[in-house]
């Protein structure tokens, strides 16, 4: 094998290349800004240097070779070290009002998590929709979608699959235990029975229970089962459901459709507010630093719009999830048959959960309702502090959809125009939590007749130390840098630049561009962040309208939806990757069941931009706020080191600093 000399040490060439892999992190991290500084060199102007420091913040979140937050921190060293900004412009967009938004609605959800809220939710939605595997997975699909909708997708995903674990491993215990009893009985029925015409038929019988068909009966559950199978589920290890061999096809594919439905709904769910995932905070602030706080886009104006998108979205992954492993297509006949047959209501009793509800002597002894109302009642009652959290968060909710519903005057009205926002609402009710007891109080009137303590303060809901521990402040800073990257392209001219290079898109229809922007995204987004994705894209693709004559809301939002929807590989979501972890789907199972998912959503986003989102945003005209945007020119040159180190590389390249492609006039 040939060799190569690498100081006093020779090498074969695959080892060298192995050497270069391990400490590929580290050679991106250096060679990228070397790379690139041919920018900055042979074009010295503003808008080079700006798109300078852009790319090599895209380099380093696309490959991720330190922490995005870190990466997001760079435009305080990068833009006024180039000339593009000062120091306190800059700095100023780390901390904006999408930012306090943020941090309130994740202050919030740190009260629902502290107090269990979120999973007396949970357990108490899966109580109510039956244990049918289809309405099982829509009790799971709905929940988390709901609770992603308010708190982190991440959180919301850590929570739930244990939840389903749980629930997948006591269903096929119980299944396997009833077709073992069912055998057994079959069995001595045959060697006890005289011949009887009966007899002929009893083998056809004896076929492996479904999932539909589990229904044990008083006889076959007694005390001893019930608690060892109790038991067990309460000791489930992550390992119980990474033994394939040990299972049916039937039994895989149940818990590979639970268990994606909870990353599907996970990463869907945070679309449906603007505070559910940070690209929608994304362009929330990126709109302000791009076309001023007219342009912002408050939070009922998002759900109005979002929330049926994400119905639509969770429905379609519930079919699809049920055709795929649920056999759906099977049940659709089946229910056809019986209709045909003149058997529609035997047809609904037997695929309708409600019906279940009728039979109380099935829901006693259903083994996936008697592992989630043990978990249910381990919570024991609500508490006062429950109670209180839940208040809170249904104020903050009607604070931000009353705030300004356009149909009618909203409560900000009574307010100076232009003070009030949403944030406003958000840091409102996370004081309050900081305020109110987390248990009744003891003192006067307000003493309850059994309390014998000593009047005395309670804890407040929340606790600073808590909230410190739980909050992601690596995403307010990830927000932030995506500001400061927008803001400086507006400020060095550079989205000027790009939108006039983009100008011969116009011959391609926009519904076509919509369509590919959201197909690009949605695959980009599946190997890097969709925060450095949205952070990267919306500022160019705002220009890109402006530069058509086209509502900048036309190429943005459906993009910024297209961000969350990365259904195809582990490392696309933390809910992805999450699910990923318990060992019951493998990549190709993500690769199979999230390719349509991507263009099934990617077509519903595209369908409703062009319908419902068309005569909401009143895309069809070029708002006054994009038309009039002011550009700040540049009136000089980079200052300080910048100009020295671009003569400096310059000379050392041989490379005049003329006049050059990034220079435009404004």
């Amino acid at each position: 094998m040939p060799c190569s000399a690498i100081g006093c040490f020779r090498v074969s060439c695959a080892e060298f290349f192995k050497t270069l892999w391990r400490f590929r992190k580290t050679l991106i991290l250096i060679l990228t800004p070397i790379v690139l500084a041919v920018i900055p060199v042979k074009y010295p102007t503003t808008e080079a240097y700006c798109a300078y420091a852009i790319l090599i913040m895209a380099v380093y979140w696309v490959t991720e070779v330190i922490p995005l937050a870190v990466t997001a921190l760079l435009p305080m060293v990068l833009f006024p070290t180039l000339g593009v900004m000062d120091s306190k412009q800059t700095c100023s967009n780390y901390l904006k009002d999408t930012n306090m938004l943020f941090v309130s609605g994740l202050i919030v959800a740190t009260a629902v998590e502290k107090w269990n809220l979120h999973r007396r939710i949970a357990l108490r939605v899966l109580l109510l929709v039956g244990t049918k595997p289809a309405w099982l997975m829509f009790g799971f699909m709905t929940t988390t979608a709901f609770l992603s909708m308010w708190m982190s997708n991440t959180a919301t995903a850590a929570m739930m699959i244990p939840i389903a674990h749980a629930v997948i491993v006591e269903l096929i215990e119980k299944k396997r235990e009833f077709d073992k009893i069912s055998k057994i009985k079959a069995s001595t029925d045959r060697f006890t029975r005289d011949d009887k015409p009966e007899n002929d038929g009893l083998q056809e019988k004896e076929k492996i229970t479904t999932f539909e068909e589990i229904e044990l009966e008083e006889s076959l559950s007694n005390a001893q089962t019930k608690q060892g199978g109790v038991d067990q589920a309460n000791n489930i290890e992550i390992g119980d459901l990474k033994d394939n061999d040990a299972m049916t096809k039937e039994e895989k594919n149940f818990a590979k459709g639970i268990t994606l439905c909870i990353a599907y709904s996970a990463n869907i769910g945070g679309t449906g507010t603007l505070t559910g995932t940070p690209p929608n905070l994304v362009l929330s602030g990126q709109l302000e630093s791009l076309y001023g706080p007219e342009a912002v886009i408050d939070f009922g104006s998002w759900f109005i719009y979002a929330f049926p998108v994400m119905i639509v979205c969770l429905l379609i992954a519930w079919l699809w999830l049920q055709f795929l492993y649920f056999d759906l297509l099977g049940t659709i006949v089946g229910w056809f048959s019986q209709c045909i047959r003149g058997n529609c209501g035997k047809c609904c009793e037997d695929s309708c959960s409600c019906c279940c509800r009728r039979k109380g002597t099935e829901k006693e002894h259903d083994p996936v309702s008697g592992v989630i109302r043990k978990q249910y009642n381990c919570l024991g009652p609500m508490t006062w502090a429950e109670k209180a959290v839940l208040g809170h968060f249904t104020l903050l909710a009607l604070l931000w959809l009353a705030r300004d519903p356009k149909f009618a005057p909203g409560w900000v009205t009574a307010f100076i125009p232009g003070y009030v926002t949403d944030s406003t609402a958000g840091v409102f009710i996370a004081v309050l939590l900081f305020c109110f007891p987390s248990r009744p109080p003891n003192f006067g009137c307000l003493r309850h007749k059994n309390d014998d303590s000593l009047p005395a303060p309670k804890q407040a809901l929340l606790d600073w130390h808590t909230v410190n521990t739980k909050l992601p402040w690596d995403v307010v800073i990830l927000l932030g840098g995506g500001f400061a990257l927008a803001d400086a392209c507006k400020v060095s001219g550079l989205s000027v630049w790009i939108g006039k290079q983009l100008v011969v898109l116009a011959n391609i229809p926009p519904v076509a561009m919509v369509f590919v922007i959201t197909t690009l995204i949605a695959a980009f987004t599946e190997v890097t962040s969709n925060t450095s994705t949205a952070s990267i894209f919306l500022p160019i693709l705002g220009e890109l309208g402006v530069s058509l004559g086209i509502h900048p809301y036309y190429f943005m939002i459906p993009a910024t939806i297209a961000c969350s929807y990365a259904f195809m590989l582990p490392v696309a979501t933390p809910p992805n990757a999450i699910v990923f972890a318990y060992g019951t789907i493998t990549i190709m199972d993500m690769v199979t069941a999230g390719l349509l998912m991507n263009i099934l959503c990617i077509l519903v986003v595209n369908l409703s931009i062009n319908t419902n989102g068309y005569y909401q945003f009143d895309l069809g005209t070029l708002p006054d706020w994009a038309n009039n945007t002011e550009v700040i020119t540049p009136t000089s040159s980079p200052v300080n080191c910048s100009v020295y180190l671009a003569d400096y590389l310059s000379q050392l390249a041989g490379v005049t600093t003329e006049t050059g492609f990034f220079n435009t006039t404004m």
